[in-house]
Formats: structure tokens, C-alpha cells, sequence
């Protein structure tokens, strides 16, 4: 196992929209003016210290924002569709981390693994696989016009289907390919 696998993030997605915490620092700003304006013949820390409230007061409506949103079904910015290059690279990283966790496996089968190393080691990489696989299926629904990449063959022996690169049937085991 690579430290890449457990400590990579995925691609990060091109930001080139409008986001909702952008109206708050906006409003923030503006009622940070407004109340500076508003209080005449008032010592500057004092204004700075208006200001500063006002601004935090948009930090929290924005977070308040955030917490809403996610309670009424998610996040907007999880469902801008990723460029090819960065679902290959996410792909690529779930191919890695998978695997990871059979070589994981197997080391504790052979008993190069403590137990305790194999359940952190393993709760990681599962995480990280979830984490990527969850992501991964939201860019698909997102962006239903996208052809699948993975291509795919069927088992001579009992007919399932197994990936492009797959060297072994996942249903029976026979060698594919």
C-alpha cells in the first residue's frame, strides 16, 4: 500500500460560478458600509469592531445557509459535471485503492499485518473507495449523456460480465481474456 492511496483528495472541480457564499461576503461588505456610515463621530476601533461583527454575522448566516442546504438534499456544487481528465484521475485513484485493499487482504491472510493495522488500514481504504465510488455515481446522474468509459466482456464459462481489465471472471474465477 502507497501513502498516495490513503492520503489523496480527488481532482479538484474548476470553480467558474456564481456560489451562494459570494452573496454573503457581499452583503456582509455592504452592511459593514452602511453601519460605518451610519454611526457619525465614532472612534476607528470602534468601527472596526462594528465592521468585524458584521461580517462575522454573514460568516454565520452563510453557515446557517450550508447546514439548511444540507438538510434539504445537498449541496448544489457536488453536481457540476467533472471534465474527463479529472474522472479519469478519480477513476484511476478508485482502481488504486481497490486494489490496495486486496493486497491489505491478502498480507493479513499471509500474516504480514497485525490485526489492528489491517482495521485501520482497511476502515481508510474503504472510506476512500466509498468516498470516491459516492462521487463518482453523482457526476453520472449529473451528466447522463456521458458514454461509459469502462469497457466490458463476458465470461466464456458462466457469461457475467467483468470489466476491460479484468484477468479473472468476478462471478466463477475462470481466467478471462
Amino acid at each position: 500500500m502507497s501513502s498516495r492511496t490513503s492520503t489523496s483528495a480527488p481532482a479538484p472541480v474548476a470553480d467558474t460560478g456564481f456560489r451562494p457564499w459570494h452573496l454573503y461576503v457581499l452583503l456582509s461588505m455592504v452592511a459593514a458600509t452602511a453601519a460605518v456610515i451610519v454611526s457619525k463621530h465614532t472612534h476607528p476601533a470602534a468601527l472596526l469592531v462594528l465592521s468585524a461583527a458584521v461580517m462575522a454575522a454573514g460568516a454565520v448566516g452563510f453557515t446557517v445557509h450550508r447546514a439548511l442546504t444540507g438538510f434539504a438534499g445537498g449541496l448544489a456544487h457536488d453536481d457540476t459535471p467533472l471534465r474527463d481528465r479529472e474522472r479519469d484521475a478519480m477513476l484511476g485513484d478508485k482502481a488504486l485503492v481497490l486494489r490496495s485493499i486486496k493486497e491489505l487482504e491478502f498480507d493479513r491472510a499471509t500474516g504480514k499485518v497485525s490485526e489492528a493495522d489491517f482495521h485501520d488500514m482497511n476502515a481508510r481504504l474503504r472510506a476512500r473507495a466509498l468516498t470516491l465510488m459516492e462521487a463518482l455515481e453523482r457526476q453520472e446522474t449529473a451528466a447522463p449523456a456521458a458514454a461509459p468509459r469502462v469497457q466490458t466482456h463476458a465470461c466464456k464459462a458462466c457469461g457475467t460480465i467483468n470489466d476491460d481489465d479484468a484477468k479473472f471472471c468476478k462471478q466463477c474465477g475462470h481466467k478471462v481474456g
